[in-house]
């Protein structure tokens, strides 16, 4: 029996314990393409407070999603499985309740989960394991009507138009004062936090002062060339005839300025929310005892290859999108990691840093052993999918398969960086189609579900 003094003492160290496990925040941005931060080398874009993150920390230069769309992506980077395994190719499916996701693990430790913005796999309401959704598209909704505001019906030329309120009433900051509130409720507690900002997602539609910021700015050209659709997958060629209900043909130079002055805007306007959850992180003394990650679900075209918004393409403009980890202590600051990374990675490294096991099945291959020790190879390739589409990258090539056709795409990518000429028919690279075909089939064949692996008979004599 223990005496009251031990029991006491017993309480005390629990508690204390308790209080230093370490935090888990993460920012994601929806539609947020790679080149588009200046710690990932813009030089016109402004975003000072995650260039300071990743001063403080891990950036990734190469970090690839697994699906073009929202919900495949976020439920890999949360499940550590690649969609095929995890069931949800795109945002049409319900991700099983039987998946284990970082909020499942984290919550089963004692960790009080939650999160605020944009569903985490919207456009789904399925939940995934938090305990509470601090606020969501509709909250922000009700938030507008309480302030006889609304967003408007007509969202301009290509979905480009500012909404008619500063940024002080727009969704950003909502979402970012419900999570600096949270914080602040579940300082003494551990926790679990995943902020979705919805925007740079299209509509371009940043308000003030952000719809400006960008206005005289000379953006980079857009990566195209003239006839480049004539071999390319006759859905591209579809997709610039009507885009979320535009004929991108139409577009001119002054319409692409805008969409990209606006989607500059909304990246800027997003920063400086992220700023005040990290100065919150520190006023509250969390600073040093929080992991914080910023990362995407998928990128934007934003006029390359003469296209906008998402679709089922698997260009580096969609594919590539920007990952950030800070954690004091645990990783070096202003480390940089050019290595291939995939998203189904960040599941086993956010649990490997917060020292609880991922559970089995998972299949990424923690970074925090890459991360304290930049090296130039981490995988061979990384791989995205949709439905009927699968990617596989290498450094060096990049084939895209369509599901029982005869086109595809193959890309020359040290000599072709942007994607503009398909060699996929070309019988002068029919050897590098065939390596990188068989690098993808020998990926399906081995990236089946690990929880469903064979059981061999003990009776019978192993395979020779």
């Amino acid at each position: 029996m223990h005496t009251r003094r031990q029991f006491l003492a017993g309480t005390i160290a629990a508690a204390a314990a308790q209080q230093t496990r370490w935090n888990l925040l993460i920012i994601t941005n929806d539609q947020h393409r790679a080149d588009c931060l200046g710690c990932y080398g813009n030089p016109i874009i402004r975003t000072p407070h995650t260039d300071r993150l990743a001063a403080e920390g891990v950036r990734f230069n190469h970090h690839y999603v697994h699906a073009p769309q929202c919900v495949p992506s976020r439920v890999s980077m949360h499940t550590g499985r690649y969609p095929h395994v995890h069931r949800v190719p795109s945002n049409a499916y319900l991700l099983p309740d039987s998946e284990q996701t970082i909020a499942k693990v984290l919550k089963a430790q004692g960790y009080h989960t939650a999160c605020v913005g944009e569903m985490p796999f919207a456009p789904r309401a399925y939940t995934g394991g938090f305990q509470q959704v601090l606020a969501n598209n509709k909250d922000y909704d009700a938030f507008l009507h309480r302030n006889g505001l609304k967003y408007p019906e007509n969202k301009g030329p290509f979905q480009a138009a500012p909404v008619p309120w500063s940024d002080d009433l727009d969704e950003t900051a909502f979402f970012a004062r419900h999570a600096r509130e949270y914080m602040r409720a579940y300082r003494d507690s551990p926790f679990f936090l995943h902020v979705n900002f919805r925007r740079p997602h299209h509509p371009f539609d940043p308000p003030a002062p952000y719809d400006r910021m960008y206005s005289s700015a000379v953006f980079p050209a857009s990566h195209k060339r003239p006839g480049e659709m004539t071999n390319k997958p006759p859905q591209q060629q579809a997709a610039l005839e009507k885009s979320v209900g535009f004929d991108l043909r139409t577009m001119t130079a002054s319409d692409l300025h805008r969409v990209k002055s606006f989607y500059y805007g909304m990246i800027s306007e997003n920063d400086k929310y992220i700023g005040m959850l990290l100065d919150e992180l520190k006023t509250l003394g969390l600073a040093d005892r929080t992991i914080v990650v910023f990362n995407a679900d998928h990128g934007e075209m934003l006029g390359d290859h003469g296209l906008l918004f998402k679709g089922s393409y698997m260009y580096d403009e969609v594919t590539r999108v920007p990952l950030i980890i800070r954690a004091p202590g645990k990783l070096p600051a202003a480390a940089v990691v050019d290595a291939l990374v995939e998203e189904v990675d960040l599941m086993p490294t956010l649990l490997e840093l917060m020292g609880v096991p991922a559970p089995h099945g998972v299949q990424g291959q923690s970074l925090v052993a890459l991360a304290r020790k930049p090296a130039s190879r981490h995988k061979q390739a990384v791989f995205s999918e949709f439905p009927t589409i699968r990617m596989a990258r290498t450094r060096e090539w990049k084939l895209v398969h369509y599901t029982r056709q005869r086109y595809g795409e193959l890309y020359h990518l040290t000599e072709d960086p942007h994607e503009l000429v398909n060699l996929h028919a070309d019988p002068k690279h029919a050897s590098a189609r065939a390596d990188m075909e068989a690098l993808l089939s020998d990926w399906l064949a081995t990236s089946t579900d690990p929880k469903l692996a064979p059981e061999r008979d003990s009776a019978e004599p192993p395979p020779k």
